[in-house]
Order: C-alpha cells, then sequence, then structure tokens
C-alpha cells in the first residue's frame, strides 16, 4: 500500500523521516541517498517488498564492505537485525523477506549469527520443507560456525528420508552432506586433526544411515538420486565406500533406471577400481555389452565405463564389443560393432570407444571393422557422427 509522500515535489526527502522514505522503496523510484536508518519502524514491511527488499540487501552488501567504512554501519545492521528478529516468521517464509535473513547471516555479527542460527535450528523441520525456508536453511549451513553447524545437521536424525522425498527439504540434505563432509575432509588433510575429522563424520552419520537403508529405493527416487549422487561426489572414507558398497550391491536395478543409472555414473566417476572391476563383469559374456548399449538409459553407464576405466578395462569392453555378433532381421549375422553404429543409443557407445581407445592394434580392429561396412553406415542416420569420425 502507498503512502502518500510528504516533503518538497522535488523527490527531496526529510532527513530522519521514515515515513518520507519508504514511498521511494514500495513505489518505482528508490532513493539512492537513502539509508536504513531512515526506515526504522518499517524493516519488515519493506522486506517484504521486491524493491524493498532489493534496497536493504544492497544497504547491507554497501556497509559490509570496509572500504566503504560508513560510521553508521553498526547502528544500520543492528536496526535491520533488532526488527527482522522480532517478525522472523514473517521473513523466512516470504518471497522477498528471506533474503534478509540471509543478508544477516552473511554481514551480521558472531553474536547475531548465533542467535540467528539458533532460531533456525528451533524451526529446521518446519523449515527446511519450504520453498523460501528451506533457503534460509541453506545459506545457515553456509554461513554459521562449524559446531553450529554440525548442531543443525544433527537435528536432521529420523526424519531424514520424508526431507530427501521433499521437493525442498532434498536441497537441505544435498548441503548438509557438501558442507559437513567438506568441514571433514578440511580437518583431515588441511588441519591434521583426525578428532575434529571424527566429530563432523559422527554429525553426518545419520544421514548416511538412513540412506543407505533404503539405497536401492532413493537412488530410483528423482529427489533421492540426487542425494546419493552428493555422498559418491563429496564423502570421505569411511563413509564414501559404506555408500560405494551399498551401490554395487543394487547395480542391476540401478543401471537401467532413469534415476539410478545417474548414481551408477557418478559411481563410475569418482569410485574405486574395485567399483568399476564389479560392474565389468556385469557386461561380459552373453552380448551384455552389446544389450545395454542398445538401451537409452544403460549405454549412458557404457560410455562411462570407457571413459573412466583404465586401459584394462576399455580393453575389455571394446574387446568384447569386437567378438560379438548380432542377428538382424533378416536373420543374418552381424558384427556387433556394426549393428551398434546403426542403433539410436549404441551408436554414441561405439563413437566413444572410437575416441578412447588408445590400443593401437584394438583400434585397427575397430576402425577395420566399421570401414568394411562404411557403404552401408553412410546409409544410416544414427551412424553420421561415426561416419564423420572415419573420414577425419
Amino acid at each position: 500500500v502507498k503512502q502518500k509522500r510528504s516533503g518538497s515535489n522535488d523527490g527531496s526527502t526529510k532527513s530522519g523521516s521514515s515515513s518520507s522514505v519508504v514511498p521511494y522503496i514500495l513505489g518505482d523510484r528508490l532513493d539512492k541517498g537513502a539509508t536504513l536508518l531512515q526506515i526504522k519502524g518499517h524493516v519488515v514491511r519493506i522486506s517484504k517488498d521486491k524493491d524493498g527488499s532489493r534496497f536493504i540487501q544492497q544497504r547491507l552488501d554497501y556497509l559490509a564492505d570496509p572500504a566503504h567504512n560508513v560510521a553508521s554501519s553498526n547502528e544500520e545492521l543492528n536496526l535491520v537485525f533488532s526488527e527482522a528478529m522480532s517478525s522472523i516468521e514473517d521473513l523466512w517464509y516470504d518471497a522477498y523477506g528471506n533474503f534478509i535473513l540471509q543478508k544477516l547471516l552473511d554481514h551480521g555479527t558472531e553474536d547475531m549469527k548465533a542467535e540467528l542460527g539458533d532460531r533456525v535450528h528451533a524451526d529446521v523441520v518446519s523449515l527446511s520443507n519450504k520453498v523460501y525456508g528451506c533457503r534460509v536453511v541453506q545459506k545457515a549451513l553456509d554461513a554459521l560456525p562449524k559446531g553450529q553447524v554440525a548442531k543443525l545437521v544433527s537435528a536432521f536424525e529420523g526424519r531424514v528420508l520424508p526431507f530427501i522425498h521433499d521437493r525442498n527439504g532434498n536441497h537441505v540434505i544435498q548441503k548438509s552432506i557438501i558442507v559437513i563432509s567438506n568441514f571433514a575432509k578440511q580437518a583431515r588433510e588441511g588441519e591434521r586433526c583426525e578428532e575434529m575429522a571424527s566429530f563432523f563424520l559422527e554429525s553426518l552419520d545419520p544421514i548416511i544411515n538412513e540412506v543407505i537403508r533404503d539405497m536401492e529405493g532413493l537412488s530410483r527416487h528423482p529427489y533421492g538420486c540426487r542425494v546419493v549422487q552428493r555422498m559418491v561426489e563429496y564423502c570421505i572414507e569411511p563413509q564414501k565406500s559404506r555408500i560405494l558398497d551399498s551401490i554395487i550391491a543394487h547395480h542391476n536395478l540401478l543401471v537401467d533406471d532413469q534415476y539410478g543409472n545417474y548414481v551408477f555414473q557418478r559411481s563410475l566417476s569418482y569410485g574405486r577400481v574395485q567399483d568399476r572391476e564389479a560392474i565389468l563383469e556385469t557386461f561380459l559374456g552373453g552380448n551384455n555389452v552389446v544389450r545395454m548399449s542398445m538401451r537409452k538409459l544403460a549405454s549412458n553407464v557404457v560410455e562411462m565405463m570407457i571413459k573412466h576405466g583404465n586401459e584394462y578395462e576399455r580393453q575389455t569392453l571394446v574387446q568384447e564389443m569386437l567378438n560379438s555378433t548380432c542377428v538382424d532381421q533378416r536373420g543374418n549375422t552381424l558384427s556387433a560393432v556394426v549393428a551398434m553404429s546403426m542403433d539410436a543409443y549404441a551408436n554414441y557407445v561405439v563413437k566413444t570407444a572410437m575416441d578412447f581407445t588408445e590400443n593401437s592394434h584394438q583400434r585397427d580392429q575397430l576402425f577395420g571393422v566399421l570401414v568394411s561396412h562404411l557403404n552401408e553406415l553412410e546409409e544410416i542416420p544414427f551412424a553420421k557422427h561415426i561416419v564423420s569420425r572415419i573420414h577425419l
């Protein structure tokens, strides 16, 4: 609601009058000379307005820059913090108000951050499931002291799965995994303090344990698969091995699943040699590598194996392709490599093999088979990338 503007008609404001500056912030104009002291008593209302929120955020950023050295910076910061905390529930669920709380977590004093962190901790369950509230929680995980972050994450114990299944809550769990794992890694590798690393790992254990208990279901869930991927990417030992062991135990169900295949691919990129060896075994024999390559989702996994496998694993897969055959619609036996080149999905696997095969003898074999069928391949739209690669 706009208020009638008082003062002169030239757009100037009366110094110290909160009512004179509010219309500029809530309307289409923004008084560039305004300070936060001029909106005393109106901080919450202005924070919930798009332009007003932007004004407060920009002012807090300006005050936080040591180069500006504004005399009133502490007074302005205290004003915003005091009024925001008095109506915090009005702000953290608001589309624009939540940004003010995030700025206070960025620029507030240590005491301010501690008080705000305690309020977030007390309401973390309801906040994490709300579209704007979850953003405040994620900022708190980034900005609060390490000990307070660990305390905040501990509040998720026993509630991890509902959070993961929630469109907003899953982002909070992902952020928790990233932040706590980085704390643990820094303590172990940077500070050489295993005791501190263990403290952070223990604070993350409740999340790890609940995910492992439902690894198959979560890996095949649109939000759950994201959480599992963050674990594979960021967790350190011994948690990482526990996660990878659980994924590999379910690999037959994940490799061709619309969400599980992404988890599987992350396991290949960030996993151990033994994980790739276990996966490799599933591709050998019975034309498995050909069958998997011709499936939309599983073909991505075969490609990842060729890209991220060691030389032995890569040679084994490519040789399996060269040794295999297929029967076409007319009942004729056809080289698997040629049949794959003509397939909508498997052609990408062949292209990847052409790009990553380093063994000269095997590379000559692969190109030899393709060149001998070049006339046929040139007539197949799906083989155009392979034909182009041959002509290079």
